[in-house]
């Protein structure tokens, strides 16, 4: 028979190795939860508030490792890592060569998808100070403000220009496919809100202001028109594509979750649902604050998606690439999701079929963000 010590300490050296195993894997779950956590801080923009330009260069022989280094030493990344392994999971390799504009309120999305895009400068912008940049998502005022800091416009030509009407339909006649649903849109602020391409655009090719606008038409055009078809299988016209991908870009940060939150506008207003996205609020009061009251969601405004159906007169900014190719290619719809609501400390969105799901997780995520 086993002595009582001996059975007893074997027992304590049991307990003992399951306390340490405990911790181990407590300790694995900690790291993961954090390091998750900040994957999702590090694509958010470095500082929201700093609207100042930064130029890069990217030479034909730099790695992707030496591009995500020298975008940490310029202070618009938080991490490397994180950069590499974003552009690696949405396919963002083909970084090009020349110069770039960035800024620190672009999120990690916003950066990698401007470093891909065709067109960069080859050579320097910043010293002539004649390089415009329209970030993903910025409306037609927010580029006006811009117009004289980097051209030889002013704001008012800029805006005024907005709603020349003989200019409008010349464009429209020279765009037709793109601009035409926008053109029979009835109450829009600016026909041309969602039609300028988020680009840099060297000022000084263009002779006049006419020019400049015309060129960021037909790059929308350009990116557009590979989407058409796809527009149409989801019964929208391009005006009504672009307004979703308006509100895409402001709602989500990701590819996925712009595919996902597309998937549940689709499918709001397949159920004749109110879209009821705070975008639409923020527009109709030209504002930019994010805790908006009842009275706000209550504004008289067509472009206010929670007293109206649909998609209101037209898109509430300029979209992104990335939020144009999510409205053709929604993700999950056959899910059902009808809503969705996002940790504003993680970035993370979840997504419901039912209002008590969703209802459920808004507490649980106002709690958490307190």
């Amino acid at each position: 028979m086993e002595p009582r010590r001996l059975r007893a300490n074997k027992k304590q050296k049991h307990h003992t190795f399951r306390n340490f195993v405990l911790i181990i894997i407590l300790l694995i779950l900690v790291v993961m939860v954090g390091g998750y956590g900040y994957y999702r801080y590090s694509l958010k923009p470095i500082n929201p508030k700093n609207h100042n330009q930064i130029e890069i260069q990217i030479t034909p022989e730099e790695t992707s490792d030496q591009v995500a280094s020298d975008l940490k030493k310029d202070k618009v990344i938080r991490s490397p890592y994180v950069f590499k392994h974003y552009i690696t999971k949405h396919n963002l390799n083909n970084i090009q060569s020349g110069y770039f504009i960035v800024q620190q309120d672009m999120t990690l999305s916003q950066i990698a998808n401007r470093l891909n895009q065709q067109g960069a400068a080859s050579s320097n912008l910043a010293k002539s100070n004649s390089s415009l940049l329209i970030i993903e998502g910025e409306r037609i005022d927010q580029i006006a403000n811009a117009i004289p800091e980097h051209s030889n416009f002013t704001k008012q030509q800029f805006l005024n220009l907005m709603k020349d009407k003989a200019f409008l339909k010349q464009l429209s006649q020279k765009y037709p496919e793109l601009l035409d649903s926008a053109m029979k849109s009835k109450h829009t602020r600016y026909p041309l809100e969602g039609y300028l391409y988020p680009a840099v655009y060297n000022t000084k090719k263009y002779n006049t202001l006419k020019d400049l606008v015309t060129q960021m038409v037909a790059t929308t055009n350009d990116n557009v028109k590979p989407y058409l078809d796809k527009f149409k299988s989801e019964n929208l016209t391009v005006q009504q594509a672009l307004t979703l991908a308006s509100l895409v870009e402001k709602e989500a940060r990701t590819p996925k979750d712009m595919q996902l939150v597309a998937g549940v506008f689709l499918n709001r207003l397949d159920k004749n649902m109110p879209i009821q996205s705070d975008v639409s609020i923020q527009y109709a009061l030209n504002t930019n604050k994010k805790n908006l009251s009842i009275k706000d969601t209550q504004v008289n405004s067509p472009y206010n998606l929670y007293r109206h159906k649909g998609l209101g007169p037209g898109p509430f900014n300029n979209p992104g690439l990335e939020a144009i190719k999510a409205v053709a290619n929604p993700l999950d719809r056959d899910k059902g999701y009808l809503y969705f609501v996002a940790n504003m400390k993680t970035g993370k969105i979840h997504f419901s079929t039912t209002l008590n799901q969703q209802n459920q997780y808004t507490k649980k995520y106002e709690k958490d963000n307190q």
